[in-house]
């Protein structure tokens, strides 16, 4: 027998580090559970797919051949009109939650929105509901039948809670949470889990154990976060509803990048106390609905508020849905009575042109509609929100991250937001900083007050638009400017995200060298040295609508009023031309082609 040579024998390959097996393993599971359905709907074990060059993929499921018409009624639908069907018989909650489990198998293969899926379990509560419906004639609660997904935050009982993290992957929640409990009383489906960034810690959407959730928008663009499953599986019509959380933009980051409509109330007024890094603190995390209609924002808030939400949160205040406020809003702006005040900056990052020109054709649109619009110098810069937001976000410097990058251990992301153990405060510096965010608080409710002095009503505004961040959705690992998605978090005001448009080139171009440019900070100066139309090709526009605080009736009707406005400007305007001009090219806000 020949000796074989020492140099001859095959090296050993190297096990991968244990993170990156578990990581590895998780994965496959859920790409199995995704193929079994798949198999089960398409007769496949995966759906149609457009070429990895593709960028723009907010088309491809009506394109899809996969998704047979019935799939794409049910899907397009606006969450009232799901629970609508439902109660009249048209639909049963199995062929609803079969429509969304299909759509969100083709998002999954899109954008990689979902961390966790548990179709069969959605299946079977489905049937239960169709059963009880045909026994009794009546719909179980407000949410009969409605699909939800629900950021990787929030306990559901039996499921990881990951948070991001490979060291909680296989750590099942004992309980739900009351939230979740409390809206599957309320006939609601749960479904699906969706993706987030590495302890919440990023204003993107990657982690090591299930990867990175992008922008079906444009590929290449950031799909936010940290409730970026949310944002892009929503945008997508994966699913109806989905609820996120934000406690410095988490839910409207995503919603602007990702062109969908997104809810922040204020602290207490919808529950989310035994949701995962919901401590109270001086800036408190909330939970709130991302949608691709204002319609589901309102269901949401409304049947969430019908809970009773106070005898079960300690946290949340006995206020239920006001529906005096709401039509008041709504009745007053038939005649073009609102008043809305304009901020175009928040004293330290100009937004980029195409947020520029948002604001300018709303501030149009709104003016046209008969509403009064004021320009406003709310923020000077020197209020120093940021260094206040960050104290408090960050004062414990980062342990209770390392410790859960300890349980296995794994490295941080490069995305993550770490902070160093030399950003550690001590008590009495957190409750300095608590102190001066009150402080702020009382400034800034005086500043609104203030508004009476330049409005033609005598009256302080009812709501203020601002950008809903310095940039569109950008390339993945670069946002690094988060100030204007946490302004209504260090204010603790309602507040909620509108898309009013796409960024187009030819109407966008990068200002000339020679124009004269005086940056109002550091961070002004690098934002803008960024900018460059074909970066951000096809990414949305959105701005923010902020109320004071509890105001969500008065932000979801405003909402409501802005959206109409624009409707009809460019309606107007398409008439007028004959061309589609108003803000560039075709966008869907509420489901419905409109011209921009």
């Amino acid at each position: 027998m020949n000796k074989v040579n020492s140099h001859q024998l095959p090296t050993p390959q190297e096990s991968p580090p244990f993170w990156k097996q578990i990581a590895n393993r998780k994965r496959q599971e859920l790409e199995a559970t995704f193929a079994t359905f798949s198999q089960k709907f398409f007769g496949k074990c995966s759906p149609s797919l457009p070429d990895s060059s593709v960028k723009d993929v907010r088309d491809w499921p009506s394109q899809c051949p996969d998704l047979r018409q019935g799939v794409m009624e049910i899907t397009e639908s606006t969450p009232s009109v799901i629970l609508e069907r439902i109660s009249q018989g048209f639909w049963t909650a199995e062929e609803v939650t079969e429509a969304f489990i299909q759509r969100a198998i083709v998002a999954q293969h899109l954008t990689n929105p979902i961390s966790d899926a548990f179709f069969e379990q959605a299946l079977e509560r489905a049937r239960s509901l169709d059963v009880a419906f045909k026994a009794s004639g009546r719909v179980t609660g407000p949410l009969h039948g409605l699909v939800i997904s629900v950021k990787d935050v929030i306990d559901l009982k039996g499921h990881a809670t990951t948070i991001g993290y490979i060291g909680l992957a296989d750590t099942k929640a004992n309980k739900s949470a009351e939230l979740l409990e409390r809206i599957q009383e309320a006939g609601a489906i749960l479904y699906c889990k969706t993706n987030v960034p590495q302890g919440l810690m990023s204003g993107e959407c990657a982690n090591f154990l299930y990867g990175r959730t992008v922008s079906p928008n444009n590929r290449d663009l950031s799909a936010g976060g940290s409730s970026g499953g949310e944002g892009s599986l929503v945008a997508l019509g994966g699913s109806p509803l989905g609820i996120g959380t934000d406690i410095a933009g988490s839910i409207r980051t995503p919603a602007n990048f990702n062109g969908i409509y997104g809810l922040c109330p204020s602290y207490g007024r919808l529950p989310i106390h035994d949701a995962q890094n919901s401590a109270p603190s001086f800036i408190n995390a909330v939970a709130g609905p991302m949608c691709r209609s204002i319609d589901g924002l309102r269901v949401y808030t409304q049947a969430v508020l019908s809970t009773e939400p106070h005898k079960y949160d300690a946290a949340c205040v006995r206020l239920p849905w006001n529906d005096v406020e709401y039509n008041t809003i709504k009745g007053r702006s038939v005649a073009g009575g609102l008043t809305f005040g304009m901020v175009w900056h928040d004293g330290v990052v100009r937004p980029h042109p195409p947020i520029g020109r948002g604001m300018r054709e709303t501030r149009a649109a709104l003016r046209a509609a008969g509403h009064e619009v004021v320009d406003l110098d709310f923020f000077t810069g020197e209020e120093n929100l940021e260094k206040h937001l960050m104290a408090v976000l960050n004062c414990d410097g980062g342990a209770a991250v390392r410790a859960k990058l300890d349980i296995v251990p794994e490295p941080a992301h490069p995305e993550t937001v770490l902070p160093t153990p030399s950003e550690a405060i001590s008590a009495s510096e957190l409750l300095s900083h608590g102190k001066s965010i009150l402080v702020l608080r009382k400034h800034f409710l005086a500043k609104w007050q203030d508004t009476a002095h330049v409005t033609k009503s005598g009256k302080p505004v009812d709501v203020l638009i601002l950008p809903s961040g310095a940039t569109v959705a950008p390339p993945h690992g670069t946002m690094n400017y988060y100030l204007y998605e946490a302004i209504s978090n260090v204010l603790d005001w309602s507040c909620a995200t509108i898309p009013v448009g796409r960024v187009n080139a030819n109407l966008d171009p990068q200002p000339p060298q020679s124009q004269q440019f005086s940056a109002m900070s550091e961070k002004d100066q690098a934002n803008w040295a960024e900018y460059n139309p074909d970066k951000y090709h096809n990414a949305p526009i959105c701005l923010q609508v902020l109320g004071q605080r509890f105001s969500e009736e008065r932000v979801i009707a405003c909402l409501e009023v802005v959206e109409k406005a624009l409707k009809d400007s460019r309606v107007r305007i398409q008439s007028q031309r004959r061309s589609p001009v108003f803000l560039g090219e075709t966008f869907e806000v509420g489901h419905h082609a409109t011209m921009f």
